[in-house]
């Protein structure tokens, strides 16, 4: 090979591995690039993953609190209900000693009327016979 020829086909290679070099490295931009985006992108979803735990974790805490709340609820409500029945069995109690002396009263009453009435009717029988 003369020594022409060589000196074309190196400079020939010499402005492609140029060409090649300068793709590659634009290429390498863009992926540099890329990778920013994706480093930014990950920053960003631990930002959200952060803020989607701190309100799991305010979600839990709200959970347990009404729990809480739920349960002393239930206990007063069951305090309610037992006081509520004893004062229903302690008036039911009243009201049956009420009418019971009442009925007694009442009984008493026509009992006493009754005897009044037998008594008078002997009576006038007794009259009426001499």
């Amino acid at each position: 090979m003369d020594q022409e020829l060589v000196q074309y086909l190196e400079e020939r290679f010499e402005r492609q591995e140029q060409r090649l070099n300068a793709r590659f490295d634009r290429i390498e931009q863009r992926l540099d690039r890329h990778d920013q985006r994706f480093e930014q992108i990950d920053r960003r979803f631990e930002g959200i993953d952060r803020r989607f735990n701190e309100v799991n974790a305010r979600i839990d805490e709200a959970k347990r609190h009404s729990g809480v709340l739920v349960e002393g609820l239930r206990h007063e409500l069951h305090l309610v209900a037992e006081g509520l029945t004893m004062h229903i069995q302690v008036q039911h109690v009243q009201e049956r000693e009420y009418f019971d002396r009442k009925f007694e009263e009442t009984h008493t009453l026509i009992r006493s009327s009754y005897d009044h009435l037998r008594q008078r009717v002997e009576n006038l029988e007794q009259r009426g016979q001499s």
